[in-house]
């Protein structure tokens, strides 16, 4: 399985027409919930946005939403079908340009529109069609154009893809053929993402030294030699665990934290939330010191999920976690802190 976390504004494009049926919209959601689940969303990472169009354009998530990611989903799940006589691609486009895209953010993000299409909009309608894509060009919006069924129209779909070289279409014979192509979809987009950038020099110097202070003043213990290692905590965040749990596990966390020696010459901490996907929250190449790391353990979100996937987990842990491009030091000790509360799912 594919799990992304990178720099990312993800834009989803709901086709709303009648060329699905209401129970291919279903599967049409599911797959905008099943893509979320696999990507590290938050205001730092991968924002994503939610709008079904038809006629007109109905934006169910914006960007700026700081929401956790279960709720994310779990409003991408409540879309609800229209049934329209027509979707205009065209519209949508130009929704997407000027009220999506009007005002570009986050210039280190890559921008990448889903256009999840099964329908084909009048002649007439379609005149604006280039001008939205070729001004999305211009912005660096990406245009991913997955055409669904019999009814898609593969002559805009090609035209769509032919105006930009990163776009990329998709061409799937019906809904039921969204799930198998998924992670290809997923691998494009987070190909075409930038990874977040490791913390500067400078701010690292700095925080050594607030780190070492912090270590003095919290520690009750005489100051001795600072032991050095890698430590990846791994907290379950299911469904089944439940926020409040997950909170009481974040706590724990917090305090075995507080206790370490943690700095830039110290130990170096990861954090990963885990249920039906793996989630990195913290990595070793982020800022190691005390104070740094228990801010953001504070900002971490209860995510959900219906599975219990430890062992997705633990495979993920091992192949990645422990990785110098993750900021692990080859010749230190690692050791994995898992606080989990159910048996494994996988």
């Amino acid at each position: 399985d594919f799990y992304c976390s990178k720099l990312l504004d993800l834009v989803f494009l709901l086709d709303g027409s009648s060329r699905l049926s209401e129970s291919d919209f279903e599967v049409l959601k599911a797959f905008v919930v099943s893509v979320m689940e696999r990507l590290h969303i938050s205001q730092k990472r991968i924002r994503v946005a939610v709008v079904e169009y038809h006629d007109g354009s109905h934006a169910y998530l914006e960007l700026k939403a700081r929401k956790r990611p279960s709720e994310l989903r779990r409003i991408a799940s409540l879309v609800k079908y229209v049934g329209s006589q027509v979707a205009s691609t065209s519209e949508v486009l130009k929704y997407t340009l000027f009220q999506i895209f009007g005002k570009i953010e986050r210039p280190e993000a890559s921008r990448i529109v889903l256009l999840l299409t099964a329908s084909s909009e009048p002649k007439h309608m379609t005149r604006n069609l280039v001008r939205s894509v070729q001004g999305l060009k211009k912005k660096k919006v990406i245009l991913m154009p997955v055409g669904i069924g019999p009814h898609a129209n593969l002559q805009q779909i090609r035209l769509i893809e032919k105006q930009a070289p990163e776009n990329k279409a998709f061409v799937l014979s019906g809904v039921d053929e969204l799930e198998q192509r998924r992670d290809e979809i997923i691998n494009y987009l987070c190909d075409h993402a930038p990874e977040p950038p490791a913390p500067t020099q400078h701010p690292q110097v700095a925080q050594v030294t607030v780190g070492s202070r912090l270590s003095e003043i919290l520690s009750p213990e005489p100051k001795r030699k600072s032991m050095v290692l890698d430590v990846v905590f791994v907290l379950e965040g299911s469904d089944k665990v439940g926020e409040a749990n997950f909170n009481r596990s974040k706590e724990f966390m917090a305090e075995v934290i507080q206790r370490m020696d943690v700095g830039q010459d110290g130990i170096h901490v990861t954090v990963l939330q885990y249920s039906y996907m793996v989630a990195v929250e913290y990595t070793f190449r982020e800022a190691q010191s005390k104070g740094d790391v228990l801010q953001h353990v504070r900002e971490i979100q209860f995510r959900g999920g219906n599975q219990t996937n430890t062992g997705l987990a633990l495979q993920y842990l091992s192949e990645h976690s422990f990785a110098a491009s993750q900021g692990d030091r080859e010749q230190v000790p690692n050791l994995v802190y898992m606080v989990t509360g159910n048996p494994a799912s996988d």
